[in-house]
């Protein structure tokens, strides 16, 4: 299950005001995986130009005394390590968040931040809490039921459905091969097949006016031209 554009937004709505804001706004826009979020690096984001890279992603892993140990590990593959555009307004929403991080940190004696999202003391933020917190948010903005990771199935859809080349949409999403995408949201690759026939309908439609139009012209008006004379006579 995907969210609505609608729903999105009233999503967005709902997280105004809380530390999930910014957080969901760059998972709606990106796609990006959960790890993939939690182990974004401000080094890993270039404002100015409008873009992140995808360096490194957060996963917990079981340490010898039983505990759930953070460790950032490179992506899984090589189409894993991707360069994101970003949306202007998603530029000025991290720009605003960098500021209120710093801010923050500074009353509290930390130094700066060096990942993108964390806990208040700077650690690393806790998936499981994050996907609790998401879960009562949804419910709140009462919408469609998704998990946290929904939120990458609804930017890949609605990639798709508007358009946007598959190729385009599977490298944003670090899929292995276009193939993944292809298998994983056929749902929603009708509605390309539908613009491409809409596609051909417009300019086709448009060809043919055109070319009777200037059949029209070419045709000699009956009475006139050749032989003319003799029907006057």
């Amino acid at each position: 299950m995907i969210l609505t554009k609608a729903e999105i937004a009233r999503v967005l709505k709902a997280a105004e005001g809380t530390w999930l804001a910014v957080l969901v706004l760059l998972a709606a826009t990106t796609g990006l995986r959960r790890g993939e979020l939690f182990g974004l690096r401000w080094s890993d984001v270039d404002l100015a130009r409008g873009q992140l890279t995808v360096n490194q992603s957060l996963e917990y892993v079981k340490a010898p005394d039983g505990a759930a140990k953070p460790v950032f590990k490179p992506p899984k593959t090589k189409t894993s390590r991707r360069t994101l555009t970003l949306p202007a307004l998603v530029v000025d929403a991290l720009k605003r968040h960098r500021k209120e991080q710093a801010e923050e940190r500074l009353k509290l004696g930390l130094g700066k931040a060096e990942l993108v999202f964390t806990r208040e003391d700077g650690t690393p933020a806790s998936l499981g809490y994050v996907t609790k917190a998401f879960n009562a948010l949804i419910v709140d903005a009462k919408v469609t039921r998704i998990t946290f990771h929904g939120l990458r199935h609804t930017h890949i859809s609605h990639q798709l459905m508007d358009g946007v080349h598959v190729k385009l949409v599977s490298e944003r999403a670090g899929h292995a091969n276009v193939n993944v995408t292809l298998t994983v949201y056929a749902a929603f690759l009708p509605s390309l097949v539908d613009a491409a026939a809409e596609g051909i309908n417009a300019w086709l439609g448009a060809e043919l006016a055109k070319a009777r139009e200037e059949g029209a012209k070419s045709v000699p008006i009956r009475g006139q031209g050749a032989g003319q004379a003799g029907l006057s006579d």
